[in-house]
């Protein structure tokens, strides 16, 4: 690992044009970056990951400028990324419309189309801009495995792959869970391929003020395989679509809420929570929390943006814990809530959609 630092940059972006792979940490989650315009970079971020190439890669940039020569877009596209760029870059929204046809077909799973997003951090944003490279960055763990929010992470799941620097800024992700997925349609639509931080209503809401009234659809979770180690025919539109997804090393259920029990949920008595790890949400289960292994709560107080920054921590730590072979997880389920909705989204993907009631 290296220490960030201006010297430390300028070694990782040599890295970078020379086709190395560099860990990074932005507002998200840590990043595995490689030159979006080299095929032999892009290989290695594929085999460092394990990951199967029908899933398409996130490009990041440092200017709107630098989509130019990435990006084939319709006049519809064009209005809706300079207007969504402007309002929400650097941040935690990625944008998926046309590719040039110079773009690899690496980086968009065989499609069409290609993701870009400006993240904020001056790490990320010292690599981008030194190097001037677009930047195929996707999370920085295992394929499947739970994401990256320190160093360390991406050290215990890619330290052993040749060559790989990983910059630290020896802090954990602002936000913790990874960027808000929009599809701008040639047909004059959006959808929302991945929950984030980043709201329908916050987008829906700057276009309007901008005069384009247009519906924002959100796409609900969509089950491509139920098995990790398949690989698709034909590629996915985002990343994070696959049913188990962010997933720990110990098997992981939802606890069900009691007015949403059905026959499908399986039932786990008490005698069972002595091997298994609670992490809970706004204290719903403190009053259970001395008879488990191990209980954390995402945040005591409810608070969603706290949620988001825990849980890749907590999933991560509950791996660790000796003699666990349980992680139970909240249903974050919301109407009207897309912070939580975002959070639960990974809770699904990581319990493989399974629920469970305890008594």
């Amino acid at each position: 690992m290296l220490s960030f630092s201006d010297e430390s940059v300028s070694y990782c972006v040599k890295a970078l044009l020379r086709g190395e792979l560099v860990a990074f940490p932005t507002e998200t989650v840590y990043g595995l970056g490689g030159n979006a315009l080299d095929d032999k970079a892009l290989e290695k971020i594929f085999h460092a990951k394990g990951r199967p190439k029908s899933d398409p890669l996130i490009v990041h940039i440092n200017s709107m400028v630098q989509a130019e020569s990435l990006t084939e877009m319709t006049s519809f596209q064009r209005q809706c990324f300079d207007i969504l760029g402007e309002a929400f870059w650097p941040g935690p929204l990625t944008l998926i419309v046309n590719a040039s046809k110079n773009i690899s077909k690496l980086i968009t799973a065989g499609g069409n189309a290609i993701a870009l997003r400006i993240p904020i951090g001056e790490v990320a944003q010292s690599l981008l801009k030194q190097s001037q490279l677009p930047l195929a960055a996707p999370s920085a763990n295992r394929f499947g495995h739970v994401s990256p929010t320190k160093a360390q992470h991406v050290l215990d799941d890619l330290g052993d792959y040749p060559n790989l620097f990983i910059l630290d800024n020896n802090q954990s992700c602002d936000i913790g869970i990874e960027s808000t997925v929009v599809k701008i349609s040639e047909k004059k639509s959006l959808s929302i391929l991945r929950p984030g931080a980043i709201s329908s209503l916050q987008i829906k809401k700057v276009l309007q003020d901008k005069g384009v009234s247009v519906e924002v659809k959100i796409i609900k979770r969509e089950i491509k395989i139920s098995n990790i180690g398949e690989h698709l025919s034909s590629g996915m539109e985002a990343p994070g679509q696959l049913l188990t997804h962010y997933a720990p090393s110990l098997e992981a259920f939802i606890v069900q809420k009691k007015e949403l029990i059905d026959k499908n949920s399986q039932l786990f008595s008490s005698d069972i929570f002595k091997d298994a790890v609670m992490i809970d949400f706004n204290a719903s289960h403190k009053n259970l929390g001395k008879l488990f292994l191990k209980y954390f709560d995402l945040s005591e107080s409810g608070n969603p943006q706290e949620a988001s920054r825990n849980l890749f921590q907590f999933l991560r730590e509950a791996e660790s814990i000796k003699n666990a072979k349980y992680i139970l997880l909240p249903n974050l389920m919301s109407e009207n809530n897309e912070e939580l909705n975002a959070i639960f989204d990974r809770i699904f993907r990581a319990a493989s959609g399974k629920y469970v009631q305890i008594n």
